[in-house]
């Protein structure tokens, strides 16, 4: 079997679709299949196709007929495995893809009419509660076991420590690092800011001038820096599985309706975030630093649903689908 992966990143996009993808991609490789990421840019991602060894083509835009036609011509058969995450994949081109090859959806809302495809990803833990299954023939992949976890986050464990850290996404659109890193520093709290690969506010961020705010920009390994992070404030998203499998406390900001889902279905106290960071977010980080017992106790609950197999069992289901 090959595996396609379709989708999109980039500065303005962010890099969260491209990162849940590649949890799939990595493990793929170590199974020693081959990998194709089909992208709208590989500006951003090109070291990391490269350090697992994966093919990375440059399409236009996803969902228009020059991207079908494309995709038409990359001889792909039922053989083959094609795993489409965007929110540009409407109904039709899904359908129209599922013509070609067996097809998995990453999907996150359910809101497409239909899905006519092979398989259906939503790892949230409010997907066990949506209706699927009037709507699709495919298998259904849903839940905390199926979150999308890289190798690293499996295999490195939290260490003590007082550091704050702050993660937004691979591009961080919006500079929530630096609104969050003033609000926390204004607390006489210890910052550090880490900063993907799509950032384009790097600049910005070392202009802040504060002894108790650290920078770390890509990483080799996010793992290890998130490691001795006393709390870990991000955005809903895959970030939130990522700290649970590595049993750490999280602090969670809802900032896109798309990620609502998590005010109710999250082992993690939430804040919705959608109108703008609480202007004490600062004092709200630092009361829950103040209570250990508590940032230990929703550490093990999000740890215990989230074990970091997901990728491995979708490719498993992608094998007999």
């Amino acid at each position: 079997m090959r595996l396609f992966f379709r989708t999109e990143a980039s500065s303005a996009i962010g890099m969260g679709h491209f990162m849940r993808c590649f949890a799939i991609a990595e493990e793929a490789r170590l199974q020693g299949l081959p990998v194709t990421f089909l992208l709208n840019s590989l500006d951003d991602v090109r070291d990391r196709l490269e350090s697992i060894g994966a093919d990375g083509v440059i399409l236009p835009p996803l969902g228009s007929g020059e991207d079908l036609l494309a995709m038409s011509g990359l001889g792909l058969t039922r053989r083959d495995g094609l795993v489409v995450d965007s929110y540009a994949a409407d109904d039709a081109y899904i359908a129209a893809l599922g013509l070609m090859t067996r097809v998995c959806v990453i999907d996150d809302l359910n809101l497409l009419p239909a899905f006519d495809c092979d398989l259906i990803v939503n790892a949230a833990e409010a997907a066990t509660h949506m209706d699927y299954a009037r709507k699709t023939r495919a298998k259904l992949l849903l839940g905390a076991n199926y979150a999308l976890i890289r190798q690293e986050f499996r295999a490195v464990r939290a260490r003590s420590a007082d550091m704050v850290t702050l993660m937004f996404g691979g591009s961080d659109p919006q500079n929530l690092s630096a609104q969050a890193a003033r609000l926390l520093i204004g607390e006489g709290l210890r910052v550090r800011i880490i900063a993907g690969p799509a950032n384009r506010h790097i600049a910005a961020l070392q202009s802040i001038p504060d002894e108790r705010l650290e920078i770390v920009v890509s990483p080799p390994s996010v793992a290890e820096v998130l490691a001795d992070s006393a709390l870990v404030v991000t955005a809903a998203g895959g970030s939130v599985g990522e700290v649970a499998a590595m049993g750490l406390p999280a602090l969670v900001l809802v900032v896109y309706d798309n990620q609502a889902a998590a005010l109710t279905a999250c082992p993690y106290p939430v804040i919705d975030a959608r109108q703008g960071l609480p202007n004490d977010l600062g004092a709200q980080v630092k009361a829950l630093l103040a209570d250990p017992a508590a940032l230990r106790a929703n550490a093990e609950r999000a740890h215990a649903l989230v074990d970091g197999l997901g990728a491995r069992r979708i490719i498993e289901a992608m094998r007999h689908v």
